[in-house]
């Protein structure tokens, strides 16, 4: 059985290793902040904000902002990237800011290793004020790459990360308080993709090839699925 140190040990392991490499780089990250159409002075909240980017990304634009990780090692780092934000040790099932304080909050790459999702995406929602905006990013249990290749799942796997289907996910999130506005693909992964990264013939068709198909991938083969959510309004 998985328990919230061994969670704890394993980030704060991999912050110290790698410090700001340790997820995607900033580039990454404005994206989401797109998705949202963020507008200034207003409040965000990174939830597992990891390294720090998204916060970053988000006080260039003029918000205020707010990060908690699990990970010791994760706020250092974050704290390091984003001076400007306030930056604590939290679990995400047990957010430590009043109820409605926030206008935005975002999720990317995190909810999945909660031990308890539905209390974590419950405590977002407290924390989000009525009108708020959230965008949430999860893996996918069907991709399309673990199918062919017969993996599951990320190096964290063995540690805790649970796949869910886009229904399995969408389900989860109405469950909580939350209708969905829009639903995208997480198109990172392809745009890390350089395919004359190297002139051997074989590795730039396997490169094309990748690209292509990522091209053509219905939604529900996807990698990773960026949720925009709002609350509901029973």
């Amino acid at each position: 059985m998985v328990l919230e140190k061994d969670i704890q040990d394993w980030y704060n392991k991999r912050h110290h290793a790698l410090e700001r490499n340790a997820w995607r780089p900033y580039e990454a990250y404005p994206v989401f902040l797109d998705h949202l159409d963020v507008e200034s002075d207003r409040k965000l909240l990174d939830v597992g904000c990891g390294t720090g980017h998204l916060l970053k990304a988000a006080d260039q634009r003029g918000l205020e902002t707010y990060g908690v990780d699990i990970s010791e090692e994760g706020v250092k780092i974050s704290r390091r990237v984003s001076p400007n934000s306030q930056i604590s040790v939290q679990k995400g099932e047990n957010l430590q800011f009043p109820d409605r304080f926030f206008d935005y909050v975002t999720c990317v790459g995190a909810l999945e290793h909660f031990l308890d999702m539905g209390k974590g995406v419950k405590e977002m929602v407290r924390v989000g004020k009525d009108d708020a905006l959230y965008c949430i990013v999860v893996p996918n249990f069907h991709y399309f790459f673990w199918k062919i290749s017969k993996t599951r799942g990320t190096e964290q796997q063995g540690i805790n990360e649970n796949l869910l289907s886009l229904s399995q996910w969408r389900d989860l999130f109405v469950r909580e308080g939350l209708s969905i506005a829009k639903i995208y693909q997480d198109s990172w992964p392809v745009k890390e993709t350089h395919v004359f990264s190297s002139l051997n013939p074989l590795r730039v068709g396997k490169r094309m090839i990748y690209k292509l198909i990522w091209t053509l991938l219905p939604l529900k083969y996807t990698y990773q699925f960026i949720f925009v959510l709002r609350k509901s309004r029973d």
